[in-house]
């Protein structure tokens, strides 16, 4: 059988059309992946192109080892020759082999966020500023506008008093990340465009190795991104551009939606297909989607369609204030896993992370578990980056700004006064700050304690350096243990500490998938790696829980059972929407927060919302408004237990302090407070290892020796 066999007549369409430039028009839930993974697969198949002439784009690096995964089970190993990743892992490989042409060692490293602010502040400080009044992320936000639209410090256009001191932040910004042979995250697309257009044989080099260009989700790229495609498509212009201009939702971080809907335009002859048939949603919700989205001018136009079935009506539901709002998405979520469903079949979305606390504390006290995506990252987290720091200095020498995060981490005797000498002398030498680590006895107002600690790391450094014979993973650990750092959590014998000691201990386990999933042990290509994982990259699918998150975060996933909450004008429509005129972005945002419900849609909103310390009134947003009324039914409380609305009073039985009982979550308990009456008895246990917690004891499945307590 034809393997294109499998699939619709528009995505064989997308598959065929192999020579030329391709805009694939892909809707939600239309079949996207699939079709662009049986695309390379005919290409490499079919039509003889060799897996190495092939580079596919996307978004994340979850996207990325998914198509990896379906295209090897598709034309076997060979597809391990392929360039598949996100714009910036693509742009780190293209300046690991050229950066040289740049005046940059090929050992650079890639700062984060966090690591270009602590190098912004030291500028100011340098410069004797108030830190209040310029802090890093200021210049840091004007910085990377600037490199996203291809302005050099030198090319500065705005001569304002703050457009003069960002060029001067810039300027001395770019020559300290030089001298420390690192680039931030803008730099590697920013660099990599400089790299193509400068060097006309190393842009020839990659325009005849790669014969045909793929970009998943093309309607997000920015200017960065797509002058990056233009350079790297070759002069055959086999570029096959997949994406959804109704999804374009990132206008706020510098994606450029022109990108897409001017397509043709850029690509002269191109060939448009458009993906309308819909897997995921009902007919109901999809029609929902369409009309929302009709509203909006800037678009290329398509009408989504499913042979599903026409499903349930959306469920609208007011609430008096948002505590009202959370409690009935706990009640929608407890009657759903009463009729089968699992709390992950479940999520939450709403319009910005400050919405989430209401629905973490319903969800809390009702004894129903949750994961909150957006949360504090694996690999921002304080231990993790601190193990991180100390390989970046044995894989880069020249790196300062890492070596003085653990300087004097754990406690070694180089305190600030220590780090200030040191540092005044590597400045004055021009050398890195871990070669006057070794020069220590050299260096004049250091004291013995002192000298003798900077020796001591410089030798632990180069012991660090010299282990490159065990595996990675082994190299990681040592690391860890021998820098001190989990001999140190380990004697604060503190439940905190055992967190972080498992965090590394994470984090040596990555090192080991990595080296077996990429095939190699190099500590520098696993910096990069880890520098370029995202949020979503991080997030543990497989685990239990009803997912709360921003519809941004929500963006490619899919759920049996959605309930969209905040619709109200200034919440979704955002306010900010309103003052800058981005009311189409937001209602694109509408369309894929509708489009992530697979049968079961919950619209809520609240007639008084407190935020930021103001309460308010607003009218129900006008996306609600967009839905024709005959998919709309009434969303109904399904058992009253806010004050707001409550009327009735259940009797709850056979619970008392000093009584057992067991959670379905935390095992057995013992009841040592209750707290009003009916509904709203609030029951609180203290469980063996797992701390004192409070629920609603009517959803909270308590079960004594014998029975179900507590519940209705």
């Amino acid at each position: 059988m034809n393997l294109l066999d499998e699939l619709n007549d528009p995505q064989r369409q997308a598959c065929l059309n192999t020579d030329g430039p391709l805009l694939v028009l892909a809707g939600a839930g239309s079949g996207k992946t699939r079709t662009l993974t049986y695309r390379i697969a005919h290409l490499i198949q079919e039509k003889g192109v060799h897996p190495g002439q092939i580079l596919a784009f996307t978004f994340t690096n979850k996207a990325a080892r998914e198509m990896k995964t379906r295209i090897s089970s598709l034309v076997g190993p060979d597809s391990r020759f392929m360039w598949i990743g996100t714009f910036h892992s693509v742009a780190v490989r293209i300046l690991r082999e050229n950066i040289q042409h740049l005046g940059y060692d090929d050992r650079f490293v890639v700062y984060d966020t966090d690591d270009t602010k602590a190098l912004i502040r030291d500028i100011v400080r340098e410069l004797n500023w108030d830190e209040k009044e310029w802090p890093a992320s200021l210049f840091l936000n004007a910085i990377s506008k600037a490199k996203n639209r291809f302005i050099a410090p030198d090319q500065w256009e705005d001569h304002s008093y703050f457009g003069d001191r960002v060029q001067d932040v810039y300027r001395r910004y770019q020559k300290r990340l030089k001298g420390l042979n690192a680039l931030d995250f803008d730099d590697l697309i920013f660099q990599s465009v400089a790299l193509l257009e400068g060097q006309a044989e190393v842009r020839q080099h990659y325009q005849s190795r790669f014969r045909h260009v793929l970009v998943d989700e093309y309607q997000d790229t920015n200017l960065a991104q797509y002058k990056l495609v233009r350079l790297l498509v070759g002069p055959t212009g086999n570029i096959c551009a997949v994406g959804d201009d109704d999804q374009s939702i990132y206008g706020w971080r510098g994606a450029d939606m022109r990108n897409i809907l001017e397509f043709q335009r850029d690509f002269p002859g191109a060939t448009v297909v458009r993906l309308e048939e819909n897997y995921r949603s009902t007919q109901v919700i999809l029609d929902a989607a369409n009309a929302v989205v009709k509203n909006n001018r800037d678009r290329l136009g398509k009408e989504l369609w499913t042979s599903k079935g026409t499903g349930d009506q959306i469920r609208l539901y007011r609430a008096p204030e948002e505590e009202s709002e959370a409690w009935y998405a706990a009640e929608v979520i407890h009657e759903a896993v009463r009729r089968g469903r699992k709390l992950s079949d479940c999520a939450i979305l709403y319009r910005t992370n400050a919405q989430s606390r209401a629905f973490e504390m319903a969800m809390a006290r009702a004894g129903i578990t949750y994961r909150l995506v957006g949360g504090k990252r694996f690999y921002e987290r304080k231990e993790v980056k601190d193990v991180l720091a100390y390989l970046r200095v044995v894989f880069n020498p020249a790196d300062d700004l890492s070596l003085l995060r653990v300087i004097n981490y754990p406690r070694r005797g180089i305190g600030d006064v220590a780090q200030r000498r040191l540092r005044d002398y590597a400045l004055e030498e021009g050398v890195p700050l871990v070669q006057a680590l070794g020069q220590a006895d050299a260096i004049e107002g250091l004291s013995a304690q002192a000298r003798r600690a900077a020796r001591e790391l410089w030798e632990l450094l180069g012991r660090f350096r010299a282990d490159t014979g065990a595996s990675l993973a082994d190299r990681v650990r040592y690391i860890a243990e021998t820098s001190g750092i989990m001999l140190q959590l380990r004697q604060e014998r503190t439940r905190e500490a055992d967190d972080r000691l498992e965090n590394i201990g994470e984090l040596i386990s990555e090192a080991k998938r990595f080296e077996e999933e990429q095939g190699t042990p190099d500590l520098g290509e696993f910096l990069g790696w880890v520098a370029l994982v995202s949020d979503w990259d991080e997030t543990d699918e497989d685990g239990g829980g009803v997912w709360l998150m921003t519809v941004h975060s929500a963006k490619g996933l899919e759920f049996p059972l959605v309930i969209v909450a905040g619709l109200e004008e200034g919440v979704f429509p955002h306010m900010r929407s309103l003052d800058e005129g981005t009311v189409e972005e937001e209602r694109r945002l509408m369309y894929v927060a509708l489009t992530r419900a697979e049968e079961e849609l919950y619209l809520t909103y609240a007639e008084t919302r407190t935020m930021l310390g103001r309460t308010t009134a607003n009218p129900m947003s006008r996306f609600v408004r967009e839905i024709p009324e005959e998919l709309v039914g009434r969303g109904q409380r399904i058992a009253a237990v806010d004050r707001a609305t409550s009327g009735a009073s259940h009797r709850i039985e056979g619970l008392a302090p000093g009584q057992k009982v067991r959670h379905p979550r935390f095992g057995w308990g013992t009841i040592v407070a209750m707290r009003g009456s009916g509904d709203e008895t609030e029951v609180t246990i203290a469980f063996p290892g797992g701390g004192v917690r409070s629920f609603l004891a009517k959803f909270a499945q308590l079960i004594g020796e014998d029975a179900e307590l507590g519940g209705a």
